[in-house]
């Protein structure tokens, strides 16, 4: 037998149920990608201090990460991020299309899954380079004869997939861009944007400061929630695109931080 105790009492729960539970919770978190504890909780009908006490547990067996406010899986291949959360990332990417400029100038784009399903829907436009430190996006562009595809090399980050340190920073500096295509771990409707590892942030603050205009594509999941490294503050971005209408009230406290598309 296993006793917790939920703030109105000990309750004593078995231990298979403990154990399912929390099998459920890290196969949810893997397919999800990150959801809220309030979320979690109401959903095994359990406090949101079980809920806390199981996401601890799975974080010390390295299945999950705990972010404020909720949690993310530990373990996302490339492709399981890609197809997470798929009809979001196809309408981001739809909305993004239209912010790709025409040609004769230089973009970049960061390594995030959404963006990876932008590179492959590319509108139409001719000598337009793109320089992305995502090796699949890089991929992914380099089938586009129209696209002059720019891959910064470096250090291979164990946690996003993308490519970071001093030859990514280098390769970037060679380069100024006309839109920056952004993306983020977590957003929080107070100080902006925040990445898993401190050297993430580094990269993509660079693509920000060599850019003439930051667009932060992020899916609804992600707003509200809250990762290890403060990234970008709101005035370092000008536009934020989500797979929602922009009259949707889960975008109410971003409003006055950011344009909203």
């Amino acid at each position: 037998m296993n006793i917790e105790g939920d703030g109105d009492g000990m309750v004593v729960r078995s231990t298979v149920n403990l154990e399912s539970r929390r099998q459920a919770l890290a196969d949810l978190l893997s397919s999800s990608g990150s959801l809220r504890i309030e979320d979690l909780a109401a959903r095994f009908e359990v406090s949101t201090m079980t809920i806390r006490r199981d996401l601890q547990a799975l974080e010390d067996e390295g299945l999950v990460r705990r972010v404020r406010g909720g949690a993310v899986s530990s373990a996302q291949p490339f492709e399981a991020r890609r197809t997470r959360a798929g009809r979001a990332k196809e309408e981001i990417a739809r909305k993004l299309a239209g912010l790709v400029p025409s040609g004769g100038v230089g973009i970049c784009m960061d390594a995030s899954s959404t963006l990876c399903v932008l590179a492959g829907a590319m509108p139409r436009s001719e000598n337009l380079s793109v320089v992305t430190d995502g090796i699949e996006t890089f991929l992914t562009l380099s089938r586009d004869p129209r696209v002059h595809a720019y891959l910064t090399g470096g250090q291979k980050d164990p946690n996003a997939g993308s490519l970071i340190g001093p030859v990514a920073s280098l390769a970037l500096k060679q380069f100024s861009f006309a839109r920056a295509f952004l993306s983020a771990a977590a957003v929080d409707p107070h100080f902006g944007t925040s990445e898993f590892s401190a050297e993430e942030c580094e990269i993509k603050r660079l693509m920000a400061e060599l850019s003439d205009h930051v667009v932060m594509a992020v899916d609804s999941q992600k707003l509200g929630t809250g990762a290890a490294a403060r990234c970008l503050p709101w005035d370092g971005i000008d536009l934020m695109v989500t797979e929602l209408d922009v009259s949707d009230d889960r975008l109410d406290p971003y409003r006055d931080h950011v344009e909203l598309l």
